[in-house]
């Protein structure tokens, strides 16, 4: 299959990037084909901008901004989507919000029937969708505030996939309170998970 990995951290000591590392051996274990978009160390721009809006709806065939439209282009040639980040303030970090946001556009991950303005999935080719993320808060916090980031990628992104797309959640609670033995486990669970796809 065809994975596109996104993924988000500043910091390339941080164990997120460990993450990432064991989901892409994983992959590589499994003979993927695939494509990694660092939103950090490509400075990526999640602000959209005015003449972005004001374009919203025709934009995204001839995107002027170059990291974008290769974006477009990645998430169109992928089969599967797999996004790592840290769990900030209950969410996702905005760089990846932003990301979401300039780049699942009409055209992308949606379409608009003229005549009756429902939204359609567009990503018809896309069969699964992985969430990976860790929490420094504890399970009944995060399930207490009602888990955001999971939500918005489990159900607000997975809608714009077909049918036949299939989604996971891979996450580490209470990160800061972790023993080097459990993250270890937690790496290689991900690596195991990544090679199973």
């Amino acid at each position: 299959m065809r994975f596109l990995v996104v993924h988000a951290h500043p910091d390339p000591d941080s164990f997120s990037h460990a993450i990432r590392a064991a989901a892409l051996k994983g992959l590589a274990a499994a003979d993927h084909e695939v494509e990694l978009i660092d939103l950090y160390a490509e400075d990526f721009d999640p602000c959209m901008s005015e003449a972005e809006h004001r374009d919203y709806l025709t934009i995204s065939e001839d995107h002027p901004d170059p990291d974008v439209r290769r974006s477009i282009e990645l998430v169109r040639w992928a089969e599967g989507l797999i996004v790592i980040y840290p769990t900030w303030w209950s969410g996702l970090p905005a760089i990846l919000k932003g990301w979401f946001e300039r780049v699942f556009l009409p055209g992308v991950s949606f379409t608009i029937d003229p005549g009756t303005k429902p939204l359609r999935p567009a990503l018809n080719d896309m069969r699964r969708l992985v969430g990976i993320t860790t929490y420094g808060s504890s399970r009944p916090y995060r399930l207490a505030v009602g888990d955001p980031g999971r939500r918005t990628l489990l159900r607000t992104i997975r809608l714009a996939m077909g049918r036949r797309c299939r989604s996971s959640w891979i996450s580490l609670d209470t990160l800061d309170g972790r023993s080097p033995e459990e993250r270890a486990e937690f790496l290689a669970h991900v690596e195991a998970e990544m090679a199973a796809l």
